[in-house]
């Protein structure tokens, strides 16, 4: 948050201030000269409608969702805006740093942008291509639409040895289970059963915490995880009102017109709890990270490596990677843990002017709800939040988080 100042500021400290975007952007390392090197980002896609199947549980009185104008899981124009004003946004820090010329093409071969295979991935992909490097006409790879990618799923791809019993036993052992979960979380349930209508006297489940007990189990194949109660009903449904904020729609269509900020942030704090249980407990996001994970180890060992690489998948493999990394970011207007819609975590490589150590930054950066929902334009003046994050490997040197500690955790992972 921005300090008020008054007129009388002294000139440097005005111009301090309006530097502070870069200050944010570009952390520094006391007693050293160190050079942008390399930059990995991974992305969320942007702002999209409602999945099939995401909406678990019905305004209980009848009032009707609002009305998309996009099929089911599509990023929609407004999410393609927010995707491009980070683009935007990226270039224009990058820049500062010396990383890339302000105006030109990137030079060949030093851009590398790979989506998952959901339209709403591929889609968000290029509009930050097309952002970030305007005519430049900056390739977007991706497996055929529809094809499972195992950097993004690699236990659905097979790519990784998955035990299903081992996974509920972590489950259960690192969160307590659901119930725990969702105890954890009863005021945000509250401000659900809110939104969704209750009040005195009504019987639907939503409305009766002595209903909100959950279940864990292993799916009928004996591999998968089933979820079933309150986390698994309004993780999606909150997603669904969430989207709809950020979309800009009017607030009577958002909840019913019964969601303020603080009723955000409760949303969202539900629907982080799927996280909880499918992406963040050890053995899950060692293997839901794995493939990717050990793709960014390969990059930063790698001298050619494009010198900057851009991921575009979905929130899983953000939290996934983070529970690898030993980070948490609790981003402003968000639940603690739950990736913003078109947010990036950031893992920076900075050289020193020796050319003998490398050290690693790790970062969130998104747009605040509102920023988002009004699509205001970013700059390194008026840049996104941004949340500095220390990898648990490097707690004890937080100002020198070396590479080699990184990569040290990285090739930890299941190997595909």
């Amino acid at each position: 948050m921005r300090r008020a100042m008054t007129p009388h500021a002294r000139p440097w400290l005005r111009h301090l201030v309006a530097l502070l975007g870069i200050a944010v952007a570009l952390p520094a390392y006391a007693g050293e000269d160190l050079r942008l090197d390399q930059v990995i980002l991974i992305y969320r896609h942007g702002v999209r409608s409602p999945l099939p199947g995401e909406i678990q549980v019905d305004e209980v009185h009848g009032k009707p969702w609002p009305t998309w104008s996009v099929a089911p899981s599509i990023l929609t124009q407004h999410g393609r805006e927010g995707v491009m004003a980070m683009g935007r946004y990226d270039r224009a820090w990058m820049s500062d740093a010396g990383l890339f010329p302000k105006d030109d093409c990137p030079a060949n071969g030093s851009v590398a942008v790979w989506a998952n295979t959901d339209q709403r991935t591929i889609a968000s992909g290029q509009a930050y291509a097309d952002a970030f490097a305007p005519g430049c006409t900056l390739a977007v790879g991706h497996l055929p639409e529809g094809a499972t990618d195992p950097l993004f799923n690699p236990v659905a791809a097979g790519a990784v040895t998955w035990d299903g019993k081992t996974a509920l036993s972590t489950i259960r052992h690192e969160t307590g289970g659901p119930d725990v979960l969702t105890a954890s979380r009863r005021d945000a349930m509250m401000r659900f059963a809110q939104v969704m209508g209750c009040t005195n006297g009504d019987v639907q489940a939503v409305c009766r915490p002595a209903t909100w007990k959950g279940t864990l189990t292993l799916a009928d194949d004996g591999k998968g995880i089933a979820l079933g109660g309150p986390i698994a009903i309004t993780s999606g449904t909150a997603e669904a009102i969430i989207m709809a904020w950020l979309e800009g729609m009017p607030l009577e269509n958002v909840g019913w017109g019964r969601v303020d900020a603080t009723t955000f942030r409760a949303l969202s704090q539900l629907h982080s709890l799927l996280f909880d249980i499918h992406a963040r407990p050890s053995y899950v996001g060692a293997h839901v990270a794995a493939v990717l994970g050990n793709r960014i180890a390969t990059l930063i060992d790698d001298p050619a490596a494009p010198r900057l690489n851009v991921f575009v998948g979905s929130d899983n493999n953000i939290v996934a990677l983070a529970s690898v990394l030993g980070v948490h970011f609790d981003m402003p207007g968000y639940g603690k843990d739950d990736p913003p819609v078109g947010g990036a975590l950031v893992i920076t490589v900075w050289r020193s002017a020796d050319k003998l150590h490398r050290y690693v930054r790790v970062a969130y950066q998104a747009q605040t709800p509102d920023q988002l929902r009004e699509l205001r334009a970013l700059s390194v003046a008026q840049p996104p939040a941004r949340q500095s994050l220390v990898p648990k490997a490097c707690l004890t040197t937080p100002a020198r988080c070396d590479v080699g500690t990184v990569l040290e955790v990285l090739h930890r992972l299941p190997r595909p």
